[in-house]
């Protein structure tokens, strides 16, 4: 009886452990857009407009007369929150359909397996890092057929996904490639990005060159953009120096 008793109270514990270590596993939820949240993508796309097009971004937006005015007004500086009913009333009446978005949502799905891994090898890495990485829970990747290609909310760990009604993606055509660039944004933004006040091609070489390092046999079609200085790169050529990213970028900086 004492030996059932203690296999038992053995057998509880793992059960307990199994459901602890399921609950901790960071993970991706893949979701179709509302209309209020294409609305938001293309209200910030055309609020950003100048900025984009100079750093050289292709843009996706609605081909209408409205939204031709609307980014018209937002280059001479008169575009702001009191055009948002205007989009989002277009959406509503014309344009929103959420059968433009099952392509896209299938093929997440089927690199969702994928795309966790990669998350619990960065939350297993990063323990190793002497500088903070924030991730989340759960990722929420919300798709969107407007703006520049992937965008990332540092404070509540959603990456918003471009793509086309045919299931197309920018710039990679493995979804994974940008959902976990953006992942990455996210982790640096606070400790890296703003403490260092880095410029955005500065930004999206030390990403690249981190998802690139650490996954780049997961990710052959991955690329390192030609943004940024590539000097760099003679700083984070391997593994072990993401580690100390922190002092590499301080020290960087001081030879600037």
């Amino acid at each position: 009886m004492k030996s059932l008793h203690t296999i038992l109270i053995f057998v509880v514990l793992l059960s307990g452990l199994s459901c602890w270590l399921q609950a901790s596993r960071k993970s991706i939820s893949i979701n179709i857009p509302t209309i209020e949240q294409e609305a938001t993508s293309i209200w910030r796309t055309i609020n950003n407009i100048t900025f984009l097009s100079e750093q050289g971004y292709r843009i996706n937006l609605p081909k209408n007369d409205l939204i031709d005015s609307l980014i018209t007004k937002s280059k001479n500086g008169t575009f702001g929150n009191e055009d948002f009913p205007s989009i989002y009333n277009l959406l509503e009446s014309e344009v929103y359909k959420q059968s433009n978005y099952t392509s896209a949502l299938a093929k997440v799905q089927d690199q969702t397996p994928l795309i966790n891994d990669i998350i619990q090898q960065i939350e297993s890495s990063k323990q190793s890092w002497n500088w903070p990485f924030k991730m989340f829970d759960t990722y929420e990747v919300v798709f969107t057929l407007y703006g520049s290609g992937g965008s990332y909310d540092p404070d509540t760990g959603t990456v918003t996904l471009f793509t086309t009604s045919r299931g197309e993606f920018m710039n990679y055509k493995s979804p994974a490639n940008t959902i976990i660039h953006e992942i990455v944004h996210m982790g640096i933004e606070e400790s890296i990005v703003q403490k260092y006040d880095l410029s955005h091609g500065l930004k999206e070489r030390i990403v690249d060159t981190i998802v690139f390092l650490l996954f780049g046999e997961q990710l052959p079609e991955y690329r390192v953009q030609n943004m940024g200085d590539t000097e760099i790169d003679q700083h984070l050529k391997q593994k072990t120096d993401l580690k100390k990213l922190d002092s590499i970028i301080e020290d960087y900086l001081k030879d600037r």
